[in-house]
């Protein structure tokens, strides 16, 4: 068990960059990464807040219904579902895929140790999560009902094994996929397909769910019924936390433990055997002389970083799903019209937000889907090779831009198309609509780029450190969203304005924004990337 905490330790410490920040002497990377934790941090708190004015707003309408327990079912449900959703396409990662695999397995330790902490190092992840949302919704269910000692007691003894199933779940699906496409020559491809296809379906499942809305606010027990039926753990949840019964307490730590511990014994068993079948890839016997082609230096460049895209079923899942979201909505809308999702959402002026902000809300799916932000430090230990390559610091840092553009560009027009049918916009309308989004794409791609230069991260032993849970990732995040919040808020406050003249102002500052950003990495790249 000291060898399990141990491994677990090292591999936290080392995904959040806080080994290096611990025992580093220089006092810039100190700095630095005190002022990064003071913002991940306040943006925690945002990310409580909204949790927990979420929480207080469904609590309303199920105390009208005299059903406060289905607030804490919903929660708990949402924690498992979004849990079993980002868990599938890194599991593999974090498992079987981490680069010091070999370094890590010729340790004096025993295999199911190592399974043991790369399990563990998931369910970490995973319980972040589960307390952003459920400590907010206990918090409120504790307000509105009052309940007695017991509840407290409950409630935060479950809350520990909330993430246990869903990460079982998930990681078996997540591996039966990257064991099948592995069967095939393009297996990356098919990967990432079924995946998506994963995704879409689980997207689909809710949207069903939707459609019902009206029957389930205004009846309690369908709702309820539903959500147990879909996950039966969440009745012996409420049964536990709500009512205080002592038999569904026992019985939902007995299934999430026990199935946690033969999952992880059945892992242990069978992991080397598991890693070799997930690793294996189809190669082709044949071999065919073909004419070279010589291209420039901007267009080698930007083949090999498309390559390296491409490469990472996870690269592309966590950067291109908010593009698949836009994508789907705008298809969405063709079928219901703006005014009619405003009503089922409860949220009247949605159409008349559609119609004046559309340009911003289409471009906010474009922060969720930034690319450059940690294309530096996935060069890792290959960073020598670029540095040292004879062509321009500038050049190799525009075809890094160059990728991002060519996954929401494309996308981004299509979905602006459909938005245009779909919501019957002017001449004006239409171009704005497909041009402030595009600047917005080449404003967050030039900021992910500048971003990973100041906070770049060349240690990480898997993918998952710096695509989802490097400090690149989330402060150029966070950049993107501030830069749409604020014209969003100026819109919102300055509604005498007419929306075209405001639109075409933020579409100029976006411009000037963009030249800004140009000339900075065209003048600066040099030094800042041999700074590295």
């Amino acid at each position: 068990m000291i060898n399990i905490w141990r491994l677990t330790r090292i591999q936290l410490l080392s995904s959040f960059g806080l080994n290096q920040a611990l025992h580093t002497c220089d006092v810039k990377e100190k700095r630095k990464w005190i002022l990064m934790s003071v913002g991940m941090l306040a943006s925690m708190v945002v990310i409580v807040g909204a949790s927990f004015g979420y929480s207080y707003g469904m609590a309303m309408a199920f105390e009208q219904m005299g059903r406060m327990d289905l607030l804490l079912a919903i929660m708990m449900a949402v924690t498992s579902l979004v849990g079993f959703f980002t868990t599938v396409y890194k599991a593999g990662d974090v498992l079987f895929n981490f680069k010091d695999y070999d370094l890590v397995m010729s340790l004096p330790v025993r295999t199911s140790d190592v399974v043991g902490s790369r399990v563990l190092q998931l369910y970490v992840l995973n319980i972040f999560f589960s307390l952003i949302v459920m400590v907010p919704a206990g918090a409120v269910y504790a307000i509105k009902v009052n309940p007695g000692a017991l509840y407290y007691l409950f409630f935060l003894i479950t809350l520990l094994f909330i993430p246990l199933v869903p990460i079982i779940a998930a990681t078996i699906i997540g591996a039966l996929i990257s064991w099948f496409s592995s069967r095939f020559k393009s297996s990356r491809l098919i990967s990432i397909i079924l995946t998506f296809a994963v995704v879409i379906v689980f997207m689909l499942g809710s949207f069903r769910m939707e459609g019902n809305e009206q029957l389930l606010t205004d009846m309690g027990i369908q709702m309820a019924d539903m959500i147990f039926n879909l996950y039966p753990l969440t009745a012996m949840y409420v049964d536990a936390v709500c009512s205080y019964q002592l038999a569904p307490l026992l019985l939902f730590i007995a299934i999430s433990v026990l199935a946690f511990m033969l999952f992880t014994y059945v892992l242990g068993t069978r992991f080397k055997a598991i890693h070799t079948g997930l690793t294996t890839s189809h190669t082709s016997s044949k071999y065919q002389m073909k004419e070279l082609k010589t291209s420039s230096a901007f267009q080698a460049l930007y083949k090999k970083e498309l390559r390296r895209y491409r490469s990472s079923s996870l690269y592309v899942l966590n950067t291109s799903i908010g593009m698949v979201l836009l994508l789907v909505m705008s298809i969405s809308l063709l079928f219901v019209d703006a005014k009619s999702l405003g009503q089922m959402l409860e949220i009247p002026e949605l159409s008349d937000y559609l119609s004046r902000l559309a340009p911003l809300f289409v471009s906010l799916f474009i922060a969720l889907s930034c690319t450059t932000s940690s294309s530096i430090s996935l060069e890792g230990s290959n960073l020598w090779i670029l540095k040292s390559a004879p062509v321009s610091k500038s050049t190799i840092l525009f075809s890094k831009v160059a990728v991002n553009l060519t996954v929401t560009v494309p996308i981004l027009l299509v979905s602006g198309v459909l938005l245009m049918i779909s919501l019957r916009t002017g001449w004006l309308e239409s171009i704005l609509l497909l041009v402030i989004p595009v600047l917005y794409a080449c404003y967050t791609a030039m900021v992910g780029v500048l971003v990973n230069l100041k906070l770049p991260n060349f240690t990480w032993t898997s993918e998952v450190t710096v695509i989802k849970q490097s400090a690149a990732v989330l402060v150029s995040m966070l950049i993107g969203f501030i830069s749409l919040v604020i014209p969003a808020g100026a819109a919102v406050v300055l509604s005498d304005i007419h929306a075209h003249a405001l639109l075409l102002g933020i579409a100029f500052l976006m411009i000037a924004a963009c030249g800004l950003l140009y000339g900075y990495i065209h003048k600066h790249a040099e030094r800042l990337f041999q700074a590295l």
